[in-house]
């Protein structure tokens, strides 16, 4: 988050509303559960990366149900290892971190799993590219208080910044700059630039599934843990992350991509498993590039062997799904329209999980075509 934002705190307020879900209204479920989180550092000793040199390492936030408690424990705080991040972080200023950390989380850091927690899903979740997982923490906590165990992972060199071996390790962008400067079609084709992005893209999904081996292997979490409700989300670079870590572990059942397009392994094989895209609904009737970009998705709908669903939402942009939008918004108003657009998006999320993920008959996700917004369903059963 670069410091030209002006940073004025809004209260973070979780409660009950109506969630709109194509032509049909439902009504999120009260908070069920209170909320604690832990934090890791875990290094992957057997993983080199190929590209930057090194061990793999990651940062990793988990969010899960927690007992009722009276606790003076403090609240989590909104950024990650932030205390570590201070003047580290290229743009930031002190008002700017003393902002960011005042913003009030749902959650409380160190407390205990719920006792006799009956086995729950896991929801895993990777960021945008240079972004953090702490701007999805409004996801963590809502799905949270649902009852699932929430996992947000932050890459060594993709992320904003990861903290290990004493030290912060800022983004690295270098990979991705130097594909940049390559030119299509006279440098590299179209789809040799994808199969390049999705080799690094291919490490997230290593990233993820480590993580997830590390989770269940974890004493106070692993065993409260549903391995056969496992889901996950991410954002952008991340989206396409979490696609490709679906395919190459088969203990993910469900997808969700915010707005990234999918792997070249991907676009060109489809995936077994059900699928969720929610994206900008952009002029791709009338815009050579977005009917491109349009079509590709679709056709990777079309391609993939169970149930997809695209939902393309008017007035949004590829940062309409970060929560940091809201937790820093400049006035009370634009709180409330950036909580909107999170609610939306979380409206269709739980929708999709409580269906595909859990279980329940219920599916609220209709198709539509409007001027606001497309809902279109890929039906293979």
């Amino acid at each position: 988050m670069k410091a030209k934002y002006q940073f004025i705190i809004i209260l973070i307020i979780i409660s009950s509303c109506g969630l709109i879900i194509g032509n049909k209204q439902k009504i999120a479920v009260d908070a069920t559960f209170f909320i604690g989180s832990k934090q890791y550092i875990w290094e992957d000793p057997d993983r080199l990366d190929e590209y930057y040199g090194g061990t793999r390492k990651v940062n990793v936030q988990v969010w899960h149900p927690a007992n009722k408690t009276t606790s003076s424990s403090l609240r989590t705080p909104y950024l990650l290892f932030g205390e570590k991040l201070y003047n580290q972080l290229e743009g930031w200023s002190e008002k700017d971190y003393k902002s960011v950390q005042e913003a009030k989380t749902a959650s409380l850091i160190g407390i205990p799993i719920k006792d006799n927690l009956m086995k729950a899903p896991l929801l895993i979740f990777s960021p945008s590219l240079g972004g953090n997982l702490s701007y999805y923490t409004y996801y963590a906590e809502y799905f949270a208080k649902q009852g699932y165990i929430v996992m947000g992972i932050n890459h060594l060199y993709e992320s904003e910044a990861i903290v290990a071996d004493d030290r912060v390790y800022p983004a690295n962008h270098s990979f991705q700059d130097s594909l940049k400067l390559l030119k299509i079609p006279e440098d590299i084709s179209a789809e040799q630039y994808r199969e390049s992005m999705g080799a690094r893209q291919k490490i997230l999904a290593q990233d993820i599934q480590f993580s997830l081996n590390q989770l269940l292997a974890n004493k106070s979490i692993g065993s409260a843990i549903d391995t056969s409700r496992i889901g996950i989300f991410g954002h952008s670079v991340g989206g396409a992350g979490a696609v490709y870590c679906s395919i190459l572990d088969k203990r993910i059942k469900v997808v969700i991509n915010l707005d990234g397009t999918p792997p070249s392994v991907a676009l060109n094989n489809g995936i077994d498993i059900p699928y969720l895209f929610i994206e900008d609904l952009t002029d791709y009737k009338n815009h050579e590039g977005y009917g491109i970009q349009y079509k590709r998705r679709s056709d990777f709908c079309e391609l993939n062997r169970a149930d997809s669903w695209r939902v393309l939402i008017k007035g949004f942009n590829h940062n309409s799904f970060l929560d940091v939008n809201y937790y820093l918004a400049e006035n009370s108003s634009n709180a409330q329209s950036e909580k909107a657009n999170l609610d939306k998006v979380i409206s269709y999320m739980d929708d999709f999980l409580n269906h595909y993920l859990l279980g329940n008959n219920e599916l609220t996700l209709v198709p539509i075509e409007s001027e606001n917004l497309e809902i279109i369903r890929f039906d293979k059963q």
